[in-house]
């Protein structure tokens, strides 16, 4: 048996990819392959072809979605017959990546769902509106978001399990900056479920409805010219925690200007690119704010890399999100939302028309998915 996957051809206008046979991998001792069912695109997925981050020859996609066919002998807590969902670094190595038939995931990032709870119904291709995560499409897509969103609370900001009522945060704020995004609407309902703090997120006025829905507390136009004095306005000099989602150089500068009223207690400000505090204007008499990075790649324990950037894990990092991952999170899956999703025809054909939407930052909002058949 093969597994018909989608394959880099080094090209960075279209065609990006063949569609190759590939053997089906042998499954390493401490993997499990999956065969795919629903497939989700990832921003990520173009920017890897985009600046050629992994060579000709590798599988592009990172978001899957389907049934165990083996799990390694170190493997616990997944087996033959599982229902998952998970994401691996497509566009970076040989063989590996997710827009394939058979898909190999580390479990540290991969979670199991109910089989009770997933609908065998294959939803019609157009849009599909949020819901919980009770169809293969939903599932598809929320790993990535997930790992990214519970790493920057449970890690970066250090933040504790609290009860809904009565948190130690609930006179706290934390602001979302790119609320719309996969990891803005995950770290919007992870905030609100598990540590009880109050959210700020900025996001177009198209969104504002259903961002409050899952939890937001306040949402403001990042395109207004007094966005940055409105946020101060309604964190009351209390936002001591700030997660930049977009993470470019103006977003940073304006994350680290909204945070400016909070004068007293640490803030900490947190980015999902490799954003520094030497590449913005900072207030010499702010001693209270500290800067952190969140990339998910290291989670596992493994050095990874950004373009020349070599990144190597910490035993904190990697601790704080496999105990989120493992205890904290489970219980609350079922209560947590997937975005609006985007359903394109079946086949390994559709990723030419997702990567071209994500090429022209066509998606807004939502989650992008197809199934392989």
């Amino acid at each position: 048996m093969s597994s018909k996957a989608a394959v880099f051809n080094g090209n960075i206008e279209d065609p990006f990819y063949t569609i190759e046979s590939l053997p089906i991998p042998s499954v390493p001792k401490n993997k499990i392959l999956v065969e795919g069912i629903s497939y989700a695109f990832n921003p990520t997925d173009w920017l890897h072809i985009l600046f050629k981050l992994g060579p000709a020859g590798s599988v592009i996609g990172s978001e899957v979605s389907g049934v165990v066919r083996e799990a390694g002998s170190e493997v616990e807590g997944f087996s033959k017959g599982d229902f998952v969902t998970g994401w691996v670094r497509g566009g970076y190595e040989k063989d590996v990546g997710g827009f394939q038939e058979f898909v190999l995931l580390d479990p540290v990032f991969a979670l199991k769902l109910d089989k009770s709870k997933i609908k065998e119904s294959i939803l019609p291709v157009g849009i599909s509106p949020t819901g919980f995560i009770d169809t293969w499409e939903g599932a598809a897509g929320i790993t990535s978001g997930l790992t990214t969103a519970g790493a920057a609370l449970a890690h970066d900001f250090q933040l504790q399990p609290q009860p809904r009522t009565n948190s130690e945060y609930q006179d706290d704020y934390l602001l979302i900056w790119g609320g719309s995004s996969s990891v803005g609407i995950f770290a919007i309902q992870l905030a609100k479920l598990i540590y009880g703090i109050k959210v700020i997120v900025t996001a177009s006025k198209k969104h504002a409805e259903f961002l409050r829905s899952i939890g937001a507390d306040a949402v403001v136009d990042y395109k207004s010219s007094d966005a940055v004095d409105q946020i101060k306005k309604i964190g009351s000099g209390k936002i001591y925690y700030a997660l930049d989602i977009i993470a470019n150089l103006e977003t940073f500068q304006a994350v680290y200007d909204a945070t400016s009223a909070t004068k007293s207690g640490k803030v900490i400000i947190d980015n999902l690119a490799l954003v520094d505090e030497s590449s913005i204007k900072l207030d010499p008499e702010r001693t209270n704010v500290k800067f952190r990075r969140t990339l998910v790649y290291t989670l596992n324990g493994k050095p990874s890399s950004w373009g020349p950037h070599i990144i190597d894990p910490t035993e904190e990092a990697t601790r704080d999100y496999k105990h989120f991952w493992e205890q904290v999170l489970p219980p609350y899956l079922s209560k947590i939302k997937h975005n609006r999703l985007k359903i394109l025809e079946p086949g390994l054909e559709s990723v030419a028309k997702g990567l071209e939407l994500y090429k022209d930052n066509k998606v807004s909002g939502e989650k992008v998915v197809f199934r392989i058949k």
